[in-house]
């Protein structure tokens, strides 16, 4: 069973920290620490495993944007959600329609890329170039826009900022353009969205 398999391989790993068992000589018990951390990873995963718990990915570096420029591509209409672009190069992307809530874009050029009625719900824009970025329609709610390029937007008629921290300066540039629609998905106006007077 999961649980035996989780004692022997939990139990193994104690012992190769603890040093041998009275039972035991110790040349019997000494372990390589490649192996060691092997053993260690192997009783993480059954306890992981065993529990249920939701497994954790670590965000990639780069992406294959980062590699191979993507800048043109067309992704609209499609579910990204198991996607990333980190570091990526997507000038000019189309993004219309499409799906990518939660999705990292951390680092990547945006240039004139087009997210019209995007889902961007808690996306990361960390760092991103959002020259000429479009987002109209588009749903940004609890999106990270730290450290972006948020100069010069692209159009934003009936895009919802709801919970997304913006930098004063640029908030006030944002609610200088008198931004007008409502999103639909949220109802929510984008000049309330961004605390425009």
């Amino acid at each position: 069973t999961t649980m035996a398999a989780l004692t022997v391989c939990c139990a193994t790993t104690v012992r190769a920290r603890a040093g041998p068992t009275p039972s035991t000589s110790a040349a019997s018990v000494t372990i390589p620490p490649v192996v060691h951390r092997a053993l260690s990873f192997s009783a993480a995963t059954a306890l992981a495993l065993a529990l249920n718990a939701p497994i954790a990915l670590a965000i990639p570096q780069t992406s294959e944007c980062a590699t191979n420029s993507c800048d043109d591509k067309d992704y609209s209409g499609r579910d990204l959600t198991a996607e990333f672009y980190t570091k990526g190069s997507l000038k000019r992307a189309k993004f219309t329609g499409s799906n990518l809530a939660g999705v990292t874009l951390f680092g990547a050029d945006l240039t004139d890329a087009d997210f019209t009625g995007a889902d961007l719900t808690n996306a990361n824009l960390g760092q991103c170039n959002l020259t000429g970025t479009i987002f109209k329609d588009a749903n940004l709610s609890g999106a990270i826009v730290s450290g972006a390029n948020m100069d010069d937007l692209g159009d934003i008629e009936g895009s919802d900022w709801t919970d997304v921290i913006v930098r004063k300066d640029v908030n006030d540039k944002m609610c200088a353009r008198n931004p007008q629609g409502i999103n639909q998905v949220t109802g929510n106006p984008t000049a309330m969205s961004l605390f425009c007077n």
